[in-house]
């Protein structure tokens, strides 16, 4: 019984040394750190508040905040090309037709599945191109349109 005791024991003080393991992360738009001497601030817009506190005028909201900054910039796409895809879920073909084309010729098209393989790679030849579909497994597909090898327009497109 003292042994069962004794490993019951044992087991639960182990369990319970790693049960409060956390690793805090913050996805946030903004946010700096200020020190001086004898104060530091960190402060991030977008938390979540947990705690406000307060003293005459003075008020101070505490929140989760992590001083190590992962940044991730989304760039807007700008071109003076213009174009439309159909039809969009497809089972055999894709129409990519362009409207307003200048120095038409520097244009490609990547077809990439979900996890990034790429399937086709091409250069427009025309201001219509058709991708053809058929041969791939029902699922979602996107298509990224490059203009001087630089992204400027992508499509999800449904295979079923």
């Amino acid at each position: 019984m003292r042994r069962f005791i004794f490993t019951f024991g044992l087991g639960l003080a182990l369990i319970g040394a790693n049960a409060q393991t956390a690793s805090p992360e913050l996805v946030s738009s903004a946010g700096n750190s200020f020190n001086n001497t004898s104060y530091r601030l960190d402060w991030s817009i977008g938390e979540c508040v947990t705690e406000t506190h307060s003293a005459g005028t003075y008020i101070i909201t505490q929140g989760f905040h992590q001083n190590t900054y992962i940044i991730t910039a989304v760039e807007d796409f700008k071109s003076e090309i213009e174009m439309s895809v159909y039809p969009n879920p497809t089972s055999d073909f894709i129409s990519l037709i362009f409207a307003k084309v200048k120095n038409f010729g520097k244009v490609s098209y990547t077809v990439t599945d979900l996890s990034g393989k790429v399937l086709q790679y091409n250069d427009f030849a025309n201001e219509t191109e058709q991708i053809d579909f058929s041969t791939y497994a029902n699922g979602t597909y996107l298509i990224s349109i490059s203009e001087n090898n630089k992204q400027i327009k992508s499509f999800q497109i449904i295979k079923k």
